[in-house]
């Protein structure tokens, strides 16, 4: 039993990605202008703090290598005094003992020379601390600027993903677990935050100072820059090659993350499931195989990134080992003074800082472009119904409020090959109310969702008034609705907020949503009334209660269309009558649809359709379809025993 069971999880650890429904498909292209371009388009709106960013980044770096050139200065003037000869030392024991003597000490030595090599050096060490406060001030400024426009062009990203995602129709979330889309909205998102507050006009900076150092150090000494530069070509090669491997191994991070993401929420919405199942072992060894590839692929990126740096420093020591042989021997030699020295040594350490932030930036460059390709992805896949063209149309809507429903020969499928619905044609008359029924699969809640406009027919159309409803603006169109589901949402906000749903509804209606389905018990047994906050998904909310906050919800807007799709499933016989007796009165003077699977929801309306596997098969009154002894009256049968 335990082997069969190990051989199960063995060969379910070991299935082919492309047979999960989670994990997306393998993105391993070179960096992208077209992606950088699309990204800088962010930022545009925020051109001048871009701007103000370089500006500050150009004089901080001039300022940057302006501190090397005083310290040379001071050790080839002040401090030096005769050019480092004998006699310099001699010299600078006696600057040492008129420093000395500033502190009590018995001053030695003849001070004319002294006070002008001191008045010099304290010039010096003033510009010098000047220098170093100026670079504190303008760090502090950069970094505000930089992080102000980051958080500008992340907020911006970020609602425009998440708007995207509110346009499209359920067949994009069909095809898209909600983990994946949620990394989207938040670690992709995040992502390229660092990319926009430090990555390009960073990038930029560091470019700019390695010019700046590389040209300093052929105005000092040409010749030993050339020297030192002799490690420039191994360090583009190992850039290359850690380019190369590094951008795959981020990409696939992303993958492998927004893999994880997904599983786990699914995992935790299914969780009553798995616990009853008794699968919570199978689940974790599933998770825990998702999450060793998570880690691997982070390990796999850090073995280039741990493999490339101390190359990089290898190679700076080597560079400076370069210019102590080489320095060294000029000092001697007389054709290099030590400030030179100390100037070609500060600069070469300077020189590889960069570099290794350019590596730091083309990490952050390949993570920002793995999650812009993710991103991008679903920014380019637009599934949104097509709005009118004709503005007209908006006001044809308004004219007809009591407009009847027609179906014309609708045919739907949902992946273009098997048939849902076919040839439908049915009409539904102005406040007339009219029942789906049928058996699972047969389309009934397809025709809700091709009425509500979630999906557009493949053939055929469907008409409210004369006008059909792809020529009316969806959201328009579907302000007519009031719709209850089987599945009820209810959002972590109040009782309240749940019902108006950000809709300009009034304290007043809600109560009297409430009083009319039968729901103000909700409200007396709520600690704060209305205003009691509701936790996920309605917890604290019995199955009965959550249906009857959906029909106050529904009934609050005053909707023209009323629309029930299976709306008492998941209530008791003692609630389902109250919403029965409410449903009777709310239906007067609307035209109603209802989908039900219990037919003593459906007895009153004043026609019921028959779907069989997507097909109209019988129209007409209860009373009349029984009579027929046809699918109708077998449903009765199945479920009274009797008509």
């Amino acid at each position: 039993m335990t082997s069969r069971k190990q051989q199960k999880t063995t060969s379910k650890s070991q299935r082919d990605d492309a047979e999960d429904f989670h994990v997306e498909e393998v993105i391993d292209r070179p960096f992208s202008r077209v992606l950088a371009g699309r990204l800088l388009r962010y930022l545009r709106p925020y051109t001048a703090l871009v701007l103000l960013s370089v500006l500050l980044i150009v004089i901080s770096t001039l300022l940057s290598l302006a501190g090397p050139l005083l310290i040379k200065e001071a050790i080839d003037g002040p401090l030096s005094l005769l050019g480092g000869t004998e006699e310099g030392m001699s010299g600078l024991s006696t600057f040492v003992t008129k420093v000395g003597s500033w502190v009590g000490l018995d001053p030695n030595g003849d001070s004319a020379d002294l006070d002008h090599q001191i008045s010099w050096l304290w010039l010096i060490i003033g510009i010098y601390g000047s220098i170093l406060l100026a670079q504190l001030l303008i760090h502090y400024s950069e970094i505000m600027v930089l992080e102000r426009t980051g958080q500008n062009a992340t907020r911006d990203l970020r609602i425009q993903v998440f708007a995207h995602l509110q346009k499209q129709s359920a067949s994009f979330f069909h095809r898209n677990p909600v983990g994946r889309l949620v990394t989207r909205v938040t670690s992709d998102v995040e992502a390229l935050n660092e990319l926009f507050a430090s990555g390009f006009v960073s990038l930029a900076g560091d470019l700019l100072a390695i010019t700046g150092i590389v040209a300093m150090l052929f105005w000092t000494n040409a010749e030993l820059a050339s020297m030192t530069l002799l490690v420039a070509p191994v360090v583009v090669v190992a850039t290359l090659v850690f380019r190369r491997f590094a951008r795959r191994h981020y990409r696939e991070m992303r993958r492998r993350l927004a893999h994880l993401n997904a599983y786990t929420q699914e995992s935790i919405s299914g969780m009553e499931v798995i616990q009853v199942c008794r699968s919570e072992d199978e689940q974790a060894q599933r998770y825990s195989m998702i999450n060793g590839k998570l880690r691997n692929a982070h390990l796999n990126s850090v073995f280039w990134y741990a493999l490339f740096f101390p190359t990089i420093e290898l190679l700076s020591v080597v560079a400076l080992v370069i210019i102590v042989v080489g320095g060294g021997a000029r000092i001697e030699a007389g054709t290099a003074t030590f400030g030179e020295f100390f100037l070609f040594w500060t600069y070469l350490t300077r020189l590889f800082s960069p570099l290794r932030d350019l590596a730091e930036k083309y990490n952050l460059l390949l993570s920002a472009m793995a999650s812009s390709e993710r991103i991008f992805g679903i920014l380019d896949t637009d599934t949104s119904l097509p709005e009118p063209l004709k503005v007209a149309a908006e006001a044809r809507a308004l004219a007809a409020p009591g407009a009847g429903i027609c179906f014309e020969k609708v045919s739907f499928s949902y992946d273009g090959e098997t048939p849902v619905l076919e040839d439908i044609s049915f009409s539904v008359g102005s406040g007339e109310t009219v029942a789906i029924v049928g058996a699972t699969g047969a389309g009934k809640s397809t025709i809700i969702n091709l009425l509500l406009r979630f999906h557009d027919p493949t053939r055929g159309s469907i008409k409210i008034g004369d006008d059909d409803i792809r020529n009316i603006p969806v959201r328009q169109h579907r302000n007519r609705f009031g719709l209850v589901l089987q599945d009820v949402a209810v959002l972590s906000r109040t009782l309240e907020e749940n019902i108006r749903f950000d809709r300009d509804i009034s304290r007043e209606q809600i109560t009297w949503a409430l009083e009319q389905v039968r729901g103000s018990s909700i409200v007396t047994r709520q600690k704060r009334g209305l205003d009691e906050p509701m936790m996920e998904r309605g917890r604290t909310l019995s199955s009965g209660e959550r249906q009857l906050v959906s029909f106050a919800r529904a009934l609050a807007g005053d909707p023209q269309i009323l629309v029930l799709d299976e709306a008492t499933s998941h209530v008791d016989t003692e609630t389902e009558a109250l919403i029965q007796e409410a449903i009777d009165r709310l239906v007067k003077g609307r035209t109603s649809v209802i989908v039900a699977h219990r037919l003593s929801t459906v007895r009153k309306a004043d026609r019921i359709f028959v779907l069989h596997h997507g097909r109209l098969r019988e129209e007409g009154r209860h009373d009349q379809l029984v009579a027929l002894d046809g699918i109708y009256a077998r449903l009765v049968k199945l479920q009274f025993g009797t008509s």
